[in-house]
């Protein structure tokens, strides 16, 4: 019986995270492509999906180099000040 609760529990806590990160994600989704409905995030992931397929790697990787270029040269301003 104990052991039922701490299983229960724990897909629970599984749950609300993956709904929390579903509803994260689709924000962020929403947010930068202006999703009015479903049905347009659905077309707009489909028209994308083997893009980011072949190119995720890619696109995660350059974030960081950007980011990580930004930083540097705003270190370098700030030092040159």
């Amino acid at each position: 019986m104990h052991q039922q609760q701490v299983e229960a529990r724990k897909k629970e806590k599984e749950r609300k995270e993956t709904t929390r990160r579903l509803i994260q994600v689709g924000a962020i989704f929403e947010k930068y492509f202006e999703i009015q409905s479903e049905e347009e995030a659905e077309k707009i992931a489909k028209a994308l999906q083997a893009y980011v397929g072949k190119n995720k790697e890619k696109i995660l990787h350059h974030d960081v180099v950007v980011t990580q270029k930004k930083k540097t040269m705003q270190e370098a301003a700030s030092t040159k000040e």
